[in-house]
């Protein structure tokens, strides 16, 4: 495996009618790392009705995917930034965009509802707001 991996998020639809991709930074050359917001979007994706799942994937197989249109989203999750989607890749064999290059539905959709509940807009099914008083 290329030593710069990628850790992908690979959600569909229960009736198999879409396959999107959604791609999360990894740190090189370690085991793939829990994170609050990555739990929470793979909860949040099950909850959309996507059958998510994560496994490691290299660069080199991510460029490939996303060329020949098998990964058509993606994007960077975390505490910060929540979901950000990446429309062009760049590695050191050269650059690569994800569908149109835009935003896709599964991401924003994933984002609207993760940030609905933390702005209690959406409801809390799973409890993991706490009111502070």
């Amino acid at each position: 495996m290329n030593p710069h991996s990628w850790i992908y998020i690979n959600v569909k639809k229960d009736d198999g009618a879409m396959e999107e991709w959604a791609v999360e930074g990894g740190t090189p050359n370690t085991l793939l790392r829990r994170g609050i917001t990555r739990d929470s979007l793979l909860t949040v994706a099950k909850d959309l009705g996507y059958e998510a799942s994560t496994t490691r994937i290299s660069v080199e197989d991510w460029r490939r995917a996303a060329e020949a249109g098998e990964i058509t989203e993606a994007f960077a999750c975390g505490t910060a930034a929540v979901i950000t989607p990446i429309g062009l890749a760049k590695s050191a064999q050269g650059e690569w965009n994800h569908g149109d290059g835009q935003p896709g539905e599964v991401t924003m959709k994933l984002r609207a509802a993760l940030t609905g509940i933390q702005a209690g807009t959406q409801p809390d099914t799973h409890h993991w707001m706490r009111k502070l008083r």
